[in-house]
């Protein structure tokens, strides 16, 4: 089996450990570590240098990695306390099999895997599977703070274990100035230039600022998201200017959504809906000769969002997890026409489901709306730095460290009113651009133009892909039926984003079923 699983990983793969209990592959040769008898590896640290491991719970929750980990009375295979790392498992026979990729554990053998149907739905509902759902019911992903121990004298089921990260203990919340002075300090320097990953909101502008202000040898690249009005890139380039960085947009051709978005889909493992537009970008990223600093996880740590006050007044545990379930699934559409009969129930029930089943150890915590962003989400966000940005770059996330994100989960939601933490942390660490337009400020936007994603050479693609798959089609009711095929309801259609998503999922799945043909036991949702 383990020799099916290397042809089906990527090429370059060496050997770098193997014991009685675990052998392990790597495409470069990961950290190692070791403590009294024990002995480790790890890959991917969000959290990189120092302290030292003693244990797979320091690795996950202070180094926020991934990794292996031998001793005396057996090996742990673990991922991190956040769930930034992606590492799937499949128990096959005596043995448990594991990649940070699922397709090579779809090909351990050559029979049908059953479609998750849970993972499918939050594909569509929360843009990606949450907790250990992978689209493959006979595959598992580590959720955070998980790890699976097989014993020096194998008995099978190897035993599940999993911890609490001490962040979740909510302690004194640094000052604005405080957690400015953290984040600046995650921030490398390099004998190489370090780009900065520039948007218009607050995130990046932020790490910008601190990095001239260390003096780091620094550039600024910046993108499209595809929204129809790039202001993106017209207040990074005024931030780019006030700050005196280099300053390179990457604009992507007018039909770079219908060029690119089987490799996104590809790539990321058909697990997100996110990041259609930022193939261009990351191709570009992959050339550099520095690390990329990325704001990623920013928002979701300190800004303040609507739904916030109206879960810290529910009345219970189940009413506030409901408001957080509906805060993240806004574009998730109910209208009439757009689902077959019960489908529409079927996915919400399924989804809400699993979103109470993973956010019900947090229940009561202060911080639960931002918790519940990260454990569900941001799982979709991450695959952007790993596997779009990333292997290829290194990617720094200086928002991603455990000293970081303790801190934020211990700032009251009271004091986030108007964003007022974040606003002074602007103030204090990026003075010269706090005050220059942002995507995060209020007030009305203007009509939107012309995206790539809504193209009618890129809706006639989908279109096609969903028309050449019966299970999808059956799924769908007379509206989403109708924009199949008539090019005129399809531009309707996607003009809102419930629609448009639909018609993006159903595409996403009908690729994904053409790709894996057989290999899918499909059975029908609800």
């Amino acid at each position: 089996m383990a020799d099916r699983l290397l042809a089906a990983s990527p090429r370059g793969l060496d050997e770098v450990h193997r014991s009685p209990t675990a052998a392990l592959w790597s495409t470069g040769e990961p950290e190692n570590w070791s403590a009294g008898s024990r002995s480790g590896y790890l890959w991917w640290p969000a959290a990189g240098g120092p302290p030292q491991p003693s244990s797979w719970r320091d690795a996950a929750e202070r180094r926020l990695a991934a990794g292996l980990v031998v001793d005396r009375d057996g090996a742990v295979l673990h991922t991190d306390a956040l769930g930034i790392n992606e590492l799937n498992v499949r128990a096959h026979g005596d043995a448990l099999y594991f990649s940070v990729r699922v397709d090579p554990l779809v090909h351990l053998d050559d029979r049908p895997l059953r479609a998750d149907w849970s993972a499918l739905a939050n594909l569509l509902v929360l843009m990606t599977p949450i907790g250990d759902e992978t689209p493959f019911a006979e595959i598992r992903r580590l959720e955070p703070a998980t790890a699976w121990r097989v014993p020096a004298r194998p008995s099978w089921p190897a035993g599940r274990e999993s911890f609490e990260p001490a962040w979740l203990d909510t302690g004194k919340a640094p000052t604005p100035r405080e957690m400015t002075e953290l984040i600046a300090a995650r921030i490398p320097r390099r004998a190489t230039p370090v780009t900065i990953g520039l948007s218009g909101g607050w995130d990046s502008r932020l790490l910008a600022a601190l990095a001239v202000r260390r003096g780091v040898r620094a550039q600024a690249w910046t993108t499209s998201t595809d929204d129809g009005l790039d202001l993106d890139v017209e207040h990074a380039r005024r931030v780019a200017g006030e700050l005196g960085l280099p300053h390179r947009v990457v604009t992507p051709g007018p039909e770079a959504w219908l060029e690119e978005h089987r490799d996104v889909w590809r790539r990321t493992q058909y697990q997100t809906l996110h990041h259609g537009w930022a193939m261009p970008y990351a191709r570009a990223v992959h050339g550099l000769r520095g690390p990329l600093v990325d704001g990623c996880l920013g928002d979701a740590l300190l800004r303040r969002r609507p739904d916030h006050g109206t879960i810290a007044r529910a009345g219970d545990h189940a009413e506030a997890r409901r408001i957080s379930w509906r805060a993240l699934s806004p574009g998730f559409p109910r209208h009439e026409g757009i689902w077959a009969p019960g489908i529409g129930e079927a996915i919400a029930e399924l989804s809400m489901t699993a979103f109470d089943r993973v956010t019900r150890p947090v229940e009561g915590h202060q911080a639960l709306p931002i918790l519940a962003r990260l454990l569900t989400r941001y799982r979709g966000i991450y695959a952007s730095p790993n596997w779009l940005l990333g292997p290829e770059a290194e990617v720094v996330l200086p928002f991603a460290d455990p000293e970081i994100v303790a801190g934020a989960l211990s700032v009251p939601l009271a004091a986030r009113e108007d964003h007022a933490y974040y606003r002074a942390m602007l103030e204090y660490g990026a003075p010269r651009v706090a005050g220059l337009p942002s995507t995060n400020d209020p007030g009305e936007r203007p009509e939107p133009g012309p995206r790539r994603a809504t193209s009618p050479a890129a809706l006639a693609a989908l279109a096609r892909e969903i028309a050449g798959c019966g299970e999808v089609r059956e799924l769908l009711g007379p509206r989403m039926l109708a924009a199949l095929d008539d090019p005129g309801v399809r531009a309707r259609q996607a003009r809102w984003s419930g629609p448009l998503y639909v018609l993006q999922w159903a595409g996403l799945l009908a690729r994904w079923r053409a790709e894996y043909g057989s290999r899918i036991d499909w059975r029908s949702l609800g």
